[in-house]
């Protein structure tokens, strides 16, 4: 006979073998002494627990005509030993995963009228049940609700949040566990005796950690190590695993307390050398962290399992480790295990969760809380920003008057100066082409809500007869406010300056900019939002140019005297008339 893998050849035959599901093995056994059998079950649980092994164990037992008195199937009747040599016509396996379609499921409708020759039951086992399509399921259920009184289903599955409620209320549902380790380790060697390996009680334990409580897993690596050599041991076993050796785990963890990103990079880049698994060592660095946590806790040294006694003595050595930052470390690996199982390249990703660990924590900045806006004063206006210097006098003015605005003119009836102090009860004309005069006290009024200056429209700036509006002291702050919430208008003011003439804050902007803020009324909106946040203050917002008197006075280039200039000078100036 060729040679079988062990998890076939140990693969369990009756109840009493199965380890680490004995809930429902004790259920199972029960209804068969009570004769009190369902029509459908739904097993459920991770890969390699036992969920196919008790489908068919339980297939056998109930169609074994002289079961014993504990619910064990006698293995020496007709349908047993038909069952052991795998030629049994009452049990029906089929495999979801290949056979989905609405096709399949008729087939098996069409197959459950038969009635069975041998024993009492026919028994359909439907293995990875959750792949089935939607209308096989369909065709399924009017037969599960009530099958022929000789049928019986057992549906397994690892994803049982996928098989539609209508199946689940069908079915009888067994959640099967994952087997502890140390259950594992015993079946390990109880293996290993069978099969004249020699099996080390540590590399065992291994085993049973790295199974991660699938013991087809475990069998499988016991395999695997036997055939390099017949005496397994701990050694042997990580280096066919491609597992780290535990000191390994220390050696990162104390680089990375101690902030050394190369040390701990350096560690990850020698046992990739060394052909280890990225993704099993991310897994281990996890677990590694999780047992520092619970080493820092009060009793936590109980929870640790699958801890050699040298690797104890470390955690208790640690037993201070800051629980915070394991904490953070286990989060960080489970996201890194998280985009590895997307198909991103492991080794980056778990290099990028060490390397993150390594730098300090960043620390949330509360933003502060909004500060009221401030009421309206109907007195003289004051300077609105304090860094700015106020370059009017506050009584009187004794520049040259202006003339009155076409659109408002003086009342005939009214002969005072222009900047008069107004007759009381009166409001001056206002008077937007004209930079903001010194105000002469007026009448209190009602406080009202706090509203934003009437802007000129941007393609017509204010012109001010008097002074060049002041520099704006608050507008770098004002741009690194813009720069953390607006990339795109901070790639349009940055480097720019601004001024303010009394009532608006004049930006110096180029013209693409001047046409953009002109269409886009959002962009105007947010940069007095911008302003308001830093100064407290609504005021309009503009363009800004030279004033008149500036540029009047600007020197004016005299052509004749250019050329004298350039001649004394010694260069050759030849003027031709066309």
């Amino acid at each position: 006979m060729s040679y079988q893998a062990l998890y076939r050849k140990y693969r369990p035959k009756d109840f009493s073998s199965v380890r680490g599901q004995e809930h429902i093995v004790k259920t199972l056994t029960n209804q068969i002494q009570a004769d009190r059998i369902g029509h459908a079950y739904l097993f459920c649980g991770p890969r390699g627990v036992g969920k196919t092994t008790c489908a068919r164990i339980f297939a056998k037992t109930i169609n074994c005509m002289t079961p014993t008195a504990d619910g064990e199937a006698c293995n020496q009747c007709e349908s047993c030993v038909a069952f052991n040599e795998q030629r049994s016509y009452n049990i029906h396996e089929l495999d979801a995963a290949s056979n989905n379609s609405v096709d399949d499921i008729r087939q098996l409708v069409e197959q459950v009228r038969i009635p069975p020759q041998i024993g009492k039951y026919k028994v359909y086992i439907i293995d990875e049940v959750h792949m089935l399509s939607t209308s096989a399921f369909n065709a399924l259920l009017k037969t599960m609700e009530e099958p022929p009184e000789h049928v019986i289903f057992i549906l397994a599955t690892t994803e049982v949040q996928k098989v539609p409620a209508t199946i689940l209320s069908r079915c009888q549902r067994y959640d099967f566990q994952r087997i502890t380790a140390d259950k594992i380790a015993g079946r390990l060697e109880y293996v290993a005796g069978q099969e004249n390996i020699e099996l080390d009680h540590n590399a065992a334990e291994l085993i049973g950690r790295l199974a991660d409580g699938a013991m087809r897993d475990a069998l499988s690596i016991l395999d695997t190590c036997a055939g390099v050599s017949n005496t397994v041991d701990e050694a042997l076993v990580r280096r066919m695993a491609g597992v780290t050796d535990r000191k390994y785990l220390f050696e990162i963890s104390d680089a990375i307390a101690a902030r050394d990103a190369v040390k701990a990079l350096q560690e990850i880049a020698a046992l990739r050398q060394q052909s280890v698994d990225m993704r099993r060592l991310c897994m281990e660095l996890a677990g590694h962290y999780r047992n520092l946590m619970l080493s820092a806790l009060p009793g936590g040294t109980d929870l640790l399992t699958g801890t050699s006694p040298e690797e104890e003595a470390a955690y208790a050595a640690r037993k201070d480790f800051p629980q915070a930052e394991a904490v953070r470390a286990v989060n960080a690996f489970g996201a890194a295990l998280e985009k590895m199982a997307r198909g991103t390249d492991q080794r980056i990703e778990l290099e990028l969760a060490v390397f993150s660990l390594t730098q300090p924590e960043a620390v949330p900045v509360a933003l502060p809380a909004a500060v009221p806006a401030r009421p309206v004063v109907t007195v003289a206006s004051p300077a609105p920003f304090a860094a700015a210097p106020q370059q009017v006098p506050p009584v009187q003015i004794t520049s040259a008057p202006v003339p009155p605005v076409a659109a408002q003119p003086v009342p005939p009836t009214v002969e005072q100066p222009p900047f008069s102090a107004p007759i009381a009860g009166e409001t001056p004309p206002f008077e937007p082409e004209l930079a903001p005069a010194a105000p002469a006290v007026q009448q209190p009024t009602p406080a009202q809500q706090p509203v934003y200056a009437a802007d000129v429209p941007i393609p017509k700036p204010v012109r001010t007869v008097a002074k060049e509006p002041q520099l704006f002291p608050q507008w770098q702050a004002v741009l690194e406010l813009i720069a953390e919430n607006d990339p795109m208008l901070n790639s349009y003011l940055r480097g720019t300056q601004a001024y303010y003439d009394g009532r608006r804050v004049l930006i110096e902007c180029s013209d693409d900019f001047r046409d953009f803020m002109r269409r886009s009324k959002e962009t105007s909106k947010n940069i007095k939002q911008y302003i308001y946040q830093v100064t407290h203050i609504k005021c309009g917002i503009g363009p800004y140019e030279k004033t008149v008197a500036a540029v009047s006075n600007a020197p004016v280039a005299d052509v004749e005297e250019t050329l004298r200039q350039m001649k004394d000078l010694g260069v050759d100036v030849v003027v031709e008339d066309k």
